[in-house]
């Protein structure tokens, strides 16, 4: 027995202290590394906006805001960054996280599985559970709504921007996508207790409407209505499909041109029927669920009588894309920008009739930023 626990110790040991130094040995020597993601999953969380560098993505990430401005990279941040990016070069890193996740959901009945970042709930759904992209198990839970002040912020900030770019000629118009956790929350896990069902888009809605004359589009009524119909999020993906990217914009042009298109008035185009989608991917999970259908809005389908001869620039995160690619049927010219990406500039080079700020729920905070103010 004595022998059996010292072999088991030797064996432990060697595990934790080769992989580092493999992986060391692999950031040293040139085309060592592997076992990183594959180029198909990493266009996969990429194309999605969810994959990772340092500390995070859309919210920020090491010495730059979500709109790139300058802050004050700590010692901590420094040391954070680094270690996120060993960890994330760790050799074996996509096979243990496969193995971990596959091993957690074995032992659990396939109730649970072990991940930073994934969820799964029920019915085969997964859902985003980080905290360094948003928070939106915070969200769903009701724990993080805002101050008054912090709406008034809000407020404040999107009503100059609407106002300066009325000025130049331009409409203005905001757009917040609920989370997947608000739309399918009879999916989530039971151990999440909700505190407030009123999440913090929803507050942030309500309050707008209330005192102020903006639009202010947060559409999950609309998906709601909609969403027994047919699928609107992928259910291994943290975003919508297209036909929710459709009913989203559909609810935008009833609350800005009193227009309305049901879904089964357009034609979506079924273009492949085993998605694996970002939430599987980081958690290892790509060979066992690619369970999701990928809906493309055929262009060509939609009502004429919602044409509009403008140019429309969308500036915003990943589901901005999904909604440019649907708007794409009903304005003349469609662009996307990433809103990290985005510089004043950009107006003068679309020289766009409409602008549509659009974020994420997770990310609506950032609503109080004046990136569309020179």
């Amino acid at each position: 027995m004595k022998n059996r626990d010292k072999w088991i110790a030797v064996a432990f040991l060697v595990f934790i202290l080769v992989i580092p130094l493999v992986t060391v040995a692999g950031n040293i020597l040139p085309g060592q590394q592997g076992d990183a993601l594959t180029e198909a999953e990493k266009a996969v969380l990429e194309n999605n906006g969810t994959i990772t560098e340092g500390v995070g993505t859309q919210t920020e990430s090491a010495g730059t805001t979500a709109q790139g401005s300058l802050t004050e990279v700590t010692g901590f941040a420094r040391l954070q960054k680094g270690i996120n990016q060993f960890t994330d070069g760790l050799f074996g890193r996509t096979k243990l996280i496969s193995f971990n996740t596959g091993l957690t959901s074995m032992l659990t009945g396939g109730t649970y599985i072990e991940s930073t970042q994934t969820l799964k709930g029920k019915n085969n759904m997964f859902f985003y559970k980080t905290e360094l992209d948003g928070k939106p198990i915070w969200d769903y839970m009701g724990i993080n709504h805002f101050t008054g002040e912090e709406m008034a912020a809000i407020a404040a900030n999107l009503t100059a921007t609407r106002d300066h770019l009325n000025a130049k000629g331009i409409e203005f118009y905001t757009m917040c996508i609920p989370n997947k956790e608000i739309i399918y929350a009879e999916n989530m896990p039971d151990t999440i207790a909700r505190v407030n069902e009123v999440s913090r888009g929803e507050q942030l809605a309500d309050y707008l409407h209330e005192n102020t004359d903006l639009v202010f589009v947060y559409p999950k009524e609309a998906l709601m209505e909609n969403k027994d119909k047919i699928q609107l999020y992928y259910s291994t993906d943290s975003h919508s499909n297209q036909v929710g990217a459709f009913v989203n914009m559909q609810e935008f042009f009833r609350t800005v041109y009193g227009t309305h298109a049901e879904i089964d008035s357009v034609t979506f185009r079924t273009d492949a029927t085993d998605y694996a989608g970002d939430l599987v991917t980081m958690a290892g999970l790509t060979e066992k669920y690619p369970i999701d259908t990928v809906y493309v809005f055929e262009q060509d389908s939609a009502d004429k009588a919602q044409y509009h001869d403008q140019v429309l620039l969308f500036v915003g995160d990943s589901f901005g894309g999904f909604l440019s690619q649907v708007c794409k049927g009903y304005y003349k010219e469609v662009y996307w920008e990433d809103a990290r990406d985005f510089q004043y500039s950009m107006l003068e080079r679309y020289n766009p009739d409409v602008v549509i700020w659009e974020r994420a729920e997770r990310y609506c905070e950032v609503f109080a930023e004046p990136i569309l103010i020179k």
